[in-house]
């Protein structure tokens, strides 16, 4: 694992423990968006085939970032396809750190 990876302690209530898959994607998205440490994803309308996808990045200060569209999307499509269980009716927070996943607001 790569230094901007570390460790933070997770919500154990509405938590997904990271997978060996889930870590990797964390370290290429870590790649991909240097300054973001956590990206909040829902679909807001999951009815339909392709659903619009609500995104939101956070530094480590929790303050937001500015993200391409693309980027967004691209990231929250690997999420969503690394953890496919997950209910993306509601907001998600994927750790860019860690690989996990929680239900909360970071």
């Amino acid at each position: 694992m790569t230094s901007a990876l570390r460790k933070r302690p997770l919500n154990p209530a509405c938590t997904e423990a990271p997978t060996l898959r889930a870590r990797a994607l964390a370290q290429r998205l870590t790649v991909m968006l240097p300054q973001v440490t956590d990206l909040q994803i829902r679909l807001q309308d999951g009815r339909t085939t392709w659903p619009h996808l609500g995104v939101r990045a956070t530094d480590a200060n929790g303050r937001s970032v500015r993200i391409s569209r693309t980027q967004a999307h691209v990231a929250a499509r690997w999420i969503i396809r690394t953890y496919p269980a997950a209910s993306w009716a509601e907001r998600r927070t994927f750790d860019l750190r860690s690989g996990g996943l929680d239900g909360g607001v970071a």
